[in-house]
């Protein structure tokens, strides 16, 4: 909320912040305090924003991308395991090898080539898209060899962490 002056009265204004787009980055997710990581967690999980007694709907569609430091650096807090769940997939980034880095490092050194986007989709014809997507019938093998395939991600603790939740089956499902 924002103090706004009004025929002089100060009255609380909400003002949407960050959160409130279709795609989210959140960069560096673990460096926030554990406070904003629920917040986000229920930007994710329930598509809307409370603040104080005042729910706020978020725009669909809603997409959360996020970063994460090594848990080791300091100034960064552990992702709850129940925060992790909501992502889909995670994908560890070592360094990249000598020529993938001076890659890197001629593309900064180059001077900037300008490229442009065309827009492929309106928000109206995606969300139209994925309405559609869902009235296509999943078969009970389609359901069987997701939910083996997330049963597996279980059994190998050695292998991986946290296995994959019920939640993940039905993110590969939709």
């Amino acid at each position: 909320y924002v103090i706004e002056e009004r025929h002089g009265k100060r009255e609380f204004k909400f003002q949407e912040g960050p959160v409130f787009t279709n795609i989210l980055l959140a960069d560096e997710i673990n460096r926030a305090t554990p406070k904003t990581q629920s917040a986000l967690l229920e930007a994710m999980q329930e598509k809307q924003v409370t603040v104080g007694n005042d729910t706020f709907l978020l725009d669909k569609p809603f997409f959360v991308l996020a970063t994460q430091n090594p848990i080791e650096q300091e100034g960064t807090y552990p992702l709850p395991e129940a925060q992790a769940d909501r992502f889909l997939f995670k994908i560890l980034v070592g360094h990249p090898s000598q020529e993938e880095e001076e890659a890197i490092v001629e593309r900064f050194a180059m001077k900037k080539t300008e490229f442009r986007l065309h827009k492929v989709l309106d928000k109206k014809q995606l969300l139209a898209l994925q309405d559609k997507v869902k009235e296509v019938p999943v078969s009970n093998d389609i359901v069987k060899a997701v939910v083996k395939l997330s049963t597996l991600t279980r059994t190998s603790p050695d292998l991986i962490e946290y296995g994959a939740s019920p939640r993940a089956s039905i993110g590969l499902i939709k």
